[in-house]
Order: C-alpha cells, then structure tokens, then sequence
C-alpha cells in the first residue's frame, strides 16, 4: 500500500534531522553514523517498514528530482556534482563496513554530508510555495553563556561548535564575536587572568559585544534578508517566543 506523502512537519523533521547529522559530521569524521541513522529514519517512513539502506533507495529516490545538485545539476556539471545513487551506494558500503570493523574512511563522511545536503534540499523544495518563516529553518535549543561564566567557558564552546558569535544575556541579548574574543584574548600578555574573568566583567573590560538582532519565530525570511540601511544583513538572529525565551537561531548558513 502506497504510503502517504510527507506532510511539511515531516519533512522539516527530517530536514532538521540530516541537518544536525552533517554538523556532526563535520565536526568530526566519527558522526558519519549519524547520517546513516538519519537516512534509514527517512527509508522507514517512506517504506513503511524496516529494512536495511539498499531496499529505501528506491523509496528515497523520488524526493531527489526536488534536488538540482542531485540530478539536473550531476548532468551538467559532473565533475563537481556526484550522482544520487552514486552517493547512496558509498555511504551504505561504507556503514556496513563501519559496523562490522568499525572503519570510517574520510571519503565516505563526505560524501554523506553531500548526499545530507542534497535531501535537505528535496525535503525543502515545498518552501517554493509558502512563505516561508523563520520557524521553518532556525537551529531549535541554541547554546548561550551565562554573564557570570568565565571567558574560557564562552571560548570553548565557539571552538567546539565552531561559532562565529555567541549569544549572551545582560540586560538585553548580545553576541560574542569570534574577532572581539580574538582580540580580547590578545591584549596582554596575562592570559590566564583574562581566561578566568567573567563575561560580564569582561563585555565591560575590553571585550567587545554586539546588540542582538532578535526576532519572533513566525518572522518572514524574506523580511530578514532585505538590506538595512546599511546594505548588510546581521550575520546571526536571535529568535525569541512570546514568552521572551530563546527558542532558536538563525543564520544565512541555515538559508543557503
């Protein structure tokens, strides 16, 4: 029996499914597995019932025409673009050697993170017709750092997750920038003393610290990529419920 379409929750949980999977997979080589759980997820709901990679391809395989850089595109540019079942059948060898030696070759983590961001892009492809809000496509639970944790805390967490800006709260939403902890970091030479101060004692002490630009989940993208007056969009958004809780991020990464 037929299974029925993927309704837009669906395929946003799925979307944000691979999503997560690729940032760990790009974060370390060893998240590899992750997609493979993502893929099968996605091969379960669309089958109806279990089984292993190799029978979902066929059931995957539809939502690919929704995905120019796994189909028109590997035509046209086959030297930068690879084939859909080119990529599926790489990363099932590769998880079904993983499993049995637990090997996991370079070449097949990245070729599961193209393959993520051709599905991301098929299960996005009814985003042409809504309008499209920043629900749809912001990073649920952000990480923030506390006013009163030390600068090597807020330090760690850029490096681990590789941010660009973190977002802190005094008095109203701020960010951390990668360049204003760079800087900060290199004014004396007393490091260690700098590692140990405080956020907030730092923001007032030569850590420099941007104005957030918050906005509400039911925002339009559209709204949020015009130009200001400056001709610059912000680099990341705070999104923020009608309870004033931090409810998610967003940046132009998410909307590419």
């Amino acid at each position: 029996m037929p299974r029925p379409p993927l309704t837009w929750d669906e395929r946003l949980h799925y979307r944000d499914r691979f999503r997560a999977a690729r940032y760990s997979a790009l974060a370390d080589a060893e998240g590899f597995g992750e997609i493979c759980f993502a893929i099968e997820a996605l091969g379960l709901r669309l089958r109806g019932e279990e089984a292993a990679m190799g029978p979902y391809l066929e059931h995957i395989r539809p939502l690919v025409t929704d995905s120019p850089v796994l189909s028109s595109l590997t035509e046209v540019f086959p030297g930068i673009f690879t084939r859909f079942e080119a990529l599926y059948e790489t990363v099932k060898n590769a998880r079904n050697d993983a499993m049995h030696t637990g090997v996991y070759a370079r070449y097949a983590t990245t070729a599961a993170i193209e393959l993520c961001i051709g599905l991301e892009e098929a299960l996005m492809a009814e985003q042409q017709i809504r309008r499209e809000s920043v629900a749809d496509f912001m990073v649920k639970s952000p990480i923030t750092v506390e006013p009163w944790q030390p600068v090597a805390h807020a330090r760690q967490l850029m490096l681990m997750h590789s941010f660009s800006y973190l977002p802190v709260y005094i008095d109203k939403w701020l960010l951390v920038p990668e360049v204003s902890m760079a800087r900060y970091l290199h004014r004396n030479p007393d490091r260690k003393e700098l590692l140990a101060t405080p956020i907030q004692e730092a923001a007032a002490s030569g850590l420099d610290l941007v104005v957030a630009t918050v906005v509400t989940p039911t925002a339009l993208v559209t709204d949020l990529l015009k130009f200001n007056d400056a001709n610059v969009a912000p680099m990341l958004w705070l999104v923020q419920d009608d309870k004033n809780h931090l409810c998610g991020v967003l940046s132009p990464f998410e909307l590419m």
